[in-house]
């Protein structure tokens, strides 16, 4: 039955562009949103060593250069405010409107317009739902380790801690949004139908942990070829001397973005499936 449900899953999500439309626009925003927040983090570590003496090497120069002397960061950080900002208004509809048009097969226009309906409590479910994400996770762990420094086994087994319990809340929240827009319940109600639910089906629930693991290795991928590719371009053109010309940089700002859209586009495609995965799931569990 598990892989029927895959199967079709798949199936459904090759064969309909309307949903990966959907889950586009919060992946684009979600993508961009966590490349400037590594990017200033990654900056901050280059100024610290920087200021103190420390080899950094002839990129990690270029963009203390860039960044700093350019006064880049404060554009990069209002940029980041008002990226998360309208991302936290996009998400709860965009996540409302997928279900929607999975139940209700109507047009993208009108699973957004319905959406609209469901905004409050998948908003406040959204907020909830951000202290387990994986990218708070990602991001607090990239800041400890490599900005500060800090590897004892104290932090590293809260960062344990922190996994696991990350994992295990997903799991028993997964069904959240199901309720909260097929059945009309607030958040604290749909959490605990979620729970009773997941508890209810073990089997199933256990399967979704490790399917589970499918977005968070995209995740990882997806930085890595957002980030390091323009870091190799930066790299050669210094290499060659002619990182100063304008062409140059804009060619290298071009890719960055470029690759942003690049990677929410792919990670549309694993939201996409998980969408019409949980849905099933949920139909499977419910009957």
């Amino acid at each position: 039955m598990h892989k029927d449900i895959i199967k079709r899953s798949i199936q459904h999500m090759s064969s309909d562009a309307n949903i990966i439309r959907i889950t586009f626009l919060t992946s684009f925003f979600h993508s961009l949103i966590v490349t400037l927040l590594l990017i200033l983090h990654t900056n901050k570590l280059f100024v610290n060593h920087y200021e103190n003496g420390l080899y950094i090497g002839k990129i990690a120069e270029f963009l203390i250069w860039e960044i700093n002397k350019n006064h880049v960061v404060a554009w990069v950080i209002g940029i980041t405010i008002v990226l998360f900002f309208f991302y936290s208004f996009v998400y709860p509809i965009g996540q409302a409107a997928v279900i929607h048009y999975l139940h209700w097969q109507k047009s993208i226009r009108h699973s957004l317009k319905a959406a609209m309906n469901y905004f409050f409590p998948m908003f406040e479910y959204g907020f909830v739902s951000l202290v387990f994400s994986p990218i708070s996770l990602f991001i607090s762990a990239y800041k400890v380790f490599l900005l500060d420094n800090v590897t004892s086994l104290r932090v590293v087994s809260l960062f344990l801690i922190w996994f696991i319990l990350m994992v295990l809340i997903n799991t028993l929240k997964i069904y959240t949004r199901y309720f909260i827009v097929l059945q009309q319940m607030w958040v604290s109600d749909a959490i605990k139908a979620s729970f009773i639910t997941v508890f209810g089906s073990f089997k199933e629930t256990y399967r979704y942990m490790k399917m589970q693991t499918l977005l968070l290795i995209n995740f990882s991928l997806n930085i890595v070829l957002i980030i390091g590719i323009p870091i190799l371009l930066m790299y050669l053109s210094i290499s060659w001397g002619i990182i100063n010309f304008w062409w140059v940089k804009s060619l290298v700002y071009l890719v960055f973005f470029l690759l942003v859209i690049f990677g929410a586009y792919m990670s549309s495609f694993i939201r996409a499936f998980f969408a019409y995965y949980w849905y099933e799931m949920y139909n499977k569990i419910k009957k």
